[in-house]
């Protein structure tokens, strides 16, 4: 759930875009429901390769100022509509660049050769198609010459970087752009606390790099394999109210139009207003290719993990936003547990208490799964992640089933209250596991001060709306707050 900075008013008019599609005003309340088509979510953990994801829906076209600003002089958006709507439309952690389909028509080949009929998927294989032609351009001059011979021709490509958005925004059938190969980073200025990376690089190597000069990013998102540039582009979070999303990192970006070739953007001065409009771009104004972005010292947080119920989480939820730097709340439906997962600055001298072993914690999943399938196997060196998927497959569109494995997932978080310090990067990234449909709603929620509790009777009322109506939804229906963005 997205919370406004208790600073800052939102605008009429605004949006939020976070990593899995929010939808409604700036900075208010998002959630990432596991709720969507068949009821059924479950996160996946990132697969180490790049991949793609497949669009049912695409926003509007840009404004007539942004698309001559940006060379493109008509607006092809031919996707159909979604059945999760504009949602769809907003979340692609990858698609940083949109189809360069400008220019007269030219009969001249690509400046790179492409892979030929390729099969692509999102991360979690939910959205697939087979693509014409992948390029892979290795060099930012390779980049430019695409961009500029695909607006010549008239051919549509899609840029794709690690495909981690749940949806498949970033599938195109007649042509696709991989950003893999543009990764390198290219400077960091620890005076300064900015980094520039190429758009290809991934926020683990981001971090990576960051680590070895004491620095670290303010705030990212659980899955730490996106790369830069989708993942800026789209407004991607983490949790905490106080901290907006990420485009409020990025000081400069190099954009490849296809009218007006690469621009160097920057807040101030004669392309303040396209940057500004260029920050959460989607791709609609052209390829991302580099980012400079601020950074912090690194820091260490102190998490504390534990189970409630709503009536305590409703009486204690205010202090908890002001008191904790990150805050995240997993509700199970079918059962009374709501898992409250809470990190801070650990104070001098605090010694954590730890939660059980995982052996132990993932008890109730490995002995319902044995129940319900004596031919499952070994299971001893299966996560917690890995067990609910497992049972998950085996009836997921069966509410009693369902229900029964989210009954033993709520005594595995149960058996999971406990504390760790550790460093921020460690904390803040968890693998969540399996595949999933995601749908995120935001919503107005008050402020840091004065919280409306809106985001509390939306779940009390999501989760007897699943229970009543029986339908098979998997744990969890997962919150999390963020301060606002001033990107439009």
């Amino acid at each position: 759930v997205f919370q406004p900075d208790p600073r800052c008013s939102a605008l009429p008019g605004e949006h939020h875009r976070g990593m899995a599609a929010p939808v409604g005003p700036r900075g208010f309340a998002g959630l990432s429901p596991g709720v969507a088509v068949a009821g059924r979510r479950i996160c996946s953990k990132a697969s180490a390769c790049w991949d793609g994801a497949r669009p049912r829906a695409y926003g509007s076209c840009p404004t007539r100022p942004v698309r001559e600003a940006c060379g493109l002089a008509a607006c092809d958006w031919r996707e159909k509509s979604s059945p999760f709507g504009v949602s769809a439309a907003i979340a692609v952690a990858a698609a940083m660049g949109a189809a360069a389909t400008t220019g007269a028509s030219c009969s001249d080949g690509p400046p790179l050769e492409p892979e030929n009929h390729v099969e692509m998927s999102n991360w979690s294989g939910t959205h697939q198609l087979t693509t014409e032609s992948l390029f892979s351009p290795e060099t930012v001059e390779e980049l430019e010459a695409l961009v500029a011979w695909a607006s010549r021709s008239k051919k549509k490509i899609r840029p794709i970087g690690s495909g981690m958005s749940p949806n498949g925004l970033a599938l195109n059938h007649s042509g696709m752009l991989s950003m893999a190969q543009l990764d390198k980073v290219i400077k960091i200025d620890v005076k300064a606390r900015t980094i520039t990376a190429q758009a290809g690089a991934r926020v683990s190597t981001i971090l990576e790099e960051l680590g070895k000069h004491g620095l670290t990013l303010s705030n990212f998102s659980s899955v730490q394999e996106q790369q830069i540039g989708g993942w800026t582009q789209t407004g991607a979070h983490g949790t905490g109210a106080r901290i907006p999303t990420v485009d409020e990192m990025v000081i400069g970006m190099k954009l490849v139009t296809p009218g007006q070739g690469t621009l160097e953007l920057k807040p101030t001065g004669p392309t303040a207003e396209l940057f500004r409009l260029a920050r959460v771009g989607l791709g609609a104004l052209g390829v991302v290719a580099e980012v400079t972005m601020t950074c912090i010292p690194k820091y260490t947080l102190h998490e504390r993990t534990y189970v409630t119920n709503a009536k305590d989480l409703r009486a204690n939820h205010a202090k908890l936003l002001q008191t904790y730097r990150h805050v995240r709340y997993m509700w199970i439906p079918y059962t009374d547990t709501i898992v409250v997962v809470a990190s801070d600055i650990p104070k001098a001298g605090v010694v954590p208490r730890p939660a059980l072993p995982e052996s132990e914690r993932v008890k109730p999943l490995r002995d319902l799964l044995r129940e319900l399938d004596p031919d499952c196997g070994p299971l001893d060196d299966d996560n917690f992640a890995q067990l609910r998927e497992k049972l998950l497959q085996i009836d997921p569109l069966n509410p009693r089933h369902v229900a029964r494995v989210n009954r033993a997932e709520a005594e595995f978080w149960t058996r999971s209250a406990g504390e760790r310090i550790a460093d921020s990067t460690e904390v803040l990234g968890f693998e969540c596991g399996g595949s999933q449909w995601v749908l995120e709603n935001c919503f107005p929620c008050g402020t840091i001060d004065r919280p409306s509790l809106a985001d509390i009777d939306y779940l009390e009322e999501l989760k007897r709306m699943i229970e009543s109506e029986g339908i098979a939804a998997a744990s969890p229906i997962e919150q999390r707050w963020t301060s606002r963005s001033t990107s439009p």
